[in-house]
Order: C-alpha cells, then sequence, then structure tokens
C-alpha cells in the first residue's frame, strides 16, 4: 500500500503479512511509517493505492470487522470527562462480547480509580485503562501501538504476562509496534522491520 500526505510519502508501496494467530511485531525507528501503517489496518486512513485485507475483506468502512479488532493507539483516545467506568459501558455499547468477569478481575491487578475523570490519570495509568478496556472487548485481533511506552518496568511485564494469557487462551492476533526489537523478543513468534515505509524484513523470529 502507498500512502502519501501532501508531498510526502509515509507508506511507499509497503506489503506485510500478519498470519492469524500470531503475534506479530512491527518494528522500526520514529518515523518509519509504523502508526501510520496501524491506522491502515485499523481502517483509520484510507490507502492511496493497494488494498488492506482481513480474510481477504477490505477493512476500510466496514464495522461488521471492525468489531472484531481491538486497537490502542499511542494516542490514547477517552471523552475528556469520562470516568473509566463510563467508558467500559461505552465499549459495551460497541463490543457486544466485552467480558465484564475478566474487567472486574483485571481491575483489581491494575488499582486504577473508577470514578475519578480518566484525564486525571498519570499518562501510564491512562495507557493501562486503554490495555484493561481493550484485552476486556474480546478481539479476535488486537493491535497495539507503542503499548508499553512511559510505564514502569513492573507494569511493563504485567501488561505482557496478561496479554500472553489472553492469546493462548483466545488464540488472538496481536500486531503490536515499538522502536524496540529487545522488548518484543520475548513476546513475538513473527518480526516485520520498518524503514522509510516499507517493510524492508518479515520474518518468524527464529528465521530473524
Amino acid at each position: 500500500i502507498t500512502k502519501t500526505f501532501g508531498n510526502f510519502k509515509a507508506l511507499d508501496d509497503l506489503s506485510m503479512t500478519v498470519p492469524k494467530g500470531a503475534v506479530y511485531g512491527l518494528v522500526g525507528p520514529n518515523g518509519a511509517g509504523k502508526s501510520t501503517a496501524i491506522r491502515h489496518m485499523t481502517g483509520v486512513y484510507r490507502q492511496d493505492k493497494g488494498d488492506v485485507l482481513m480474510e481477504n475483506t477490505p477493512i476500510y468502512e466496514n464495522p461488521t470487522l471492525k468489531a472484531r479488532i481491538g486497537y490502542i493507539p499511542d494516542d490514547i483516545f477517552y471523552f475528556p470527562s469520562a470516568t473509566l467506568e463510563e467508558m467500559r459501558a461505552f465499549y459495551q455499547s460497541i463490543y457486544p462480547q466485552f467480558d465484564n468477569r475478566l474487567y472486574e478481575t483485571l481491575f483489581d491487578a491494575f488499582h486504577l480509580p473508577r470514578k475519578s475523570p480518566i484525564r486525571r490519570f498519570s499518562k501510564g495509568m491512562q495507557k493501562q485503562a486503554a490495555f484493561l478496556l481493550a484485552i476486556c472487548c474480546k478481539p479476535e485481533v488486537l493491535i497495539l501501538d507503542e503499548p508499553v511506552d512511559g510505564l514502569d518496568p513492573v507494569m511493563r511485564r504485567q501488561i505482557w504476562s496478561i496479554l500472553m494469557a489472553e492469546v493462548a487462551e483466545q488464540e488472538m492476533t496481536v500486531v503490536v509496534s515499538s522502536h524496540n526489537l529487545r522488548e518484543l523478543e520475548d513476546v513475538c513468534d513473527h518480526v516485520g522491520i520498518m524503514n522509510k515505509g516499507k517493510v524492508i524484513i518479515e520474518r518468524s523470529l527464529s528465521e530473524l
């Protein structure tokens, strides 16, 4: 796929394949195009050229497919005055498979305030809240853009541990972007390395 913003080519004939059930690490330096690629996978952006497909079906403007995808952007979204409980209700209205029992179980692990507006949370707490909501949507595909950036080492380990448990139980497909290959080595089984809008290497981790 190709995507241009004005005179800037953000994605330059990018091609990548995420196998079903894989944990796929998208790695590259800042500015390589990782977030732009992810916004195409989630149907936020429309490509100028090429196809973005899930099970051979275009994702863009396809609510049925999007309902099967969970997404944590690098820039966390929440309604300005919303509490975590209000955001839970919002997510429940979109994802009928939202798992309230899992939410209560994981809530105890994160120790987040229930009634304070999310905008008052620290950046790390907002990341935890976004992860909690996304994982409880029980998506078939979970797409994470720099998910542990800004978290302390203990919380990083906890989030990876929860994610891996859900992957094992649900056979979830995960795409996770990072500029830190070392961090992804412990969790990914496939890796795509991006530079200047292209995936220049795509391998299983064992081959890489």
